[in-house]
């Protein structure tokens, strides 16, 4: 019975490891939409960008009398508070992440008996799920201590959703399913300088967000989408772009997508098992990194926007995301 069982456990695991590729080519569409959907936009900004959404699409009360019932209808989904959730509900995210990331580390760990080691790859395969783990803890701890949101700070509880549904997924991009992809003897050297080249944008982003919570000193000051409530952030990467904890994001899930192509043989397969959704499993780990840099970058550049909004020639030149570019 309990080897029925850890079968039909690992069977699920590599669907789940099959299935996330789909998904998230999904919602680098979606993401791609936003840029020229209002309504997507509305949906997927939050805090002071989702403030300037809303200003942005006229979401004034005293209008509502003249809308029509589908736009009133509209209006409500896109902008009432009642299906939104506060912006500290981010830290739901990183728990998900964590707690499902923990559970399949602690899958392999035990070596259940049913799984052989053509299955479950051996230990050393495993470094992208550990980084991703310390990732995803520093990202909660991040949350919990640094990270203040006010009441007026809000995401739209389908944004909310795709984030739950985002960290539900990712631990299943790491997780080194040996069924159709072996796994090469990648050199110690590599993934060290790999592995420390992660470890950097993490420190990088802690050290940012460090700043960013640094900027309003209690949980009380409002969030009115002025500079009463936010001040211009300086310091590290900020001198240089509005948004210098995206790009350290957007580079943490660079080096686990190059620390696991150096670690498997993703040219094992030809012929007519080598189709499309083949591919898309093979390289899963750069569609991830796609869908990641994508929305991160349609965010830098809501945010650079309300930077220069709220804060106009004060604000200073710098780029949004990349320095000296963009």
């Amino acid at each position: 019975m309990n080897i029925y069982y850890e079968l039909i456990m690992n069977n699920h695991i590599i669907l789940l490891c099959h299935a996330v590729g789909p998904i998230y080519i999904t919602l680098t569409a979606a993401a791609l939409l936003s840029i020229v959907s209002p309504a997507l936009n509305s949906l997927s900004s939050h805090g002071k960008t989702r403030l300037l959404s809303n200003k942005c699409h006229g979401n004034n009360n005293h209008k509502s009398v003249s809308c029509s019932l589908y736009q009133r209808i509209r209006n409500f989904v896109l902008h009432s508070n009642y299906l939104s959730v506060n912006k500290g509900r981010f830290i739901d995210f990183y728990a998900v992440g964590s707690i499902i990331t923990t559970i399949t580390i602690i899958f392999n760990y035990l070596k259940w008996s049913g799984i052989n080691t053509t299955t479950i790859t051996e230990h050393k395969h495993w470094l992208p799920a550990y980084l991703l783990l310390i990732h995803l803890v520093r990202r909660f701890y991040e949350c919990m201590w640094f990270q203040k949101s006010v009441s007026t700070s809000r995401m739209h509880i389908a944004g909310y959703l795709l984030g739950v549904i985002h960290y539900l997924c990712l631990p299943f991009v790491f997780i080194p399913i040996n069924q159709e992809l072996e796994q090469k003897s990648s050199s110690i050297v590599e993934s060290f300088i790999v592995s420390m080249g992660c470890l950097y944008f993490q420190y990088q982003q802690h050290r940012h967000h460090v700043i960013l919570g640094n900027l309003r000193p209690n949980k009380t000051t409002s969030s009115t989408g002025g500079i009463n409530s936010y001040r211009i952030p300086k310091g590290g990467w900020f001198d240089f772009v509005s948004c210098p904890h995206y790009l350290a994001e957007i580079m943490i899930y660079f080096m686990l997508a190059v620390l696991i192509q150096i670690q498997t043989d993703t040219t094992m397969i030809q012929d007519e098992e080598s189709g499309i959704l083949y591919q898309i499993h093979a390289h899963k780990h750069w569609i991830v990194f796609v869908w990641v840099s994508t929305n991160l970058s349609i965010s830098a550049e809501k945010t650079h926007a309300w930077y220069i909004s709220s804060f106009g020639k004060t604000y200073p030149r710098r780029k949004r995301l990349i320095p000296f570019l963009w």
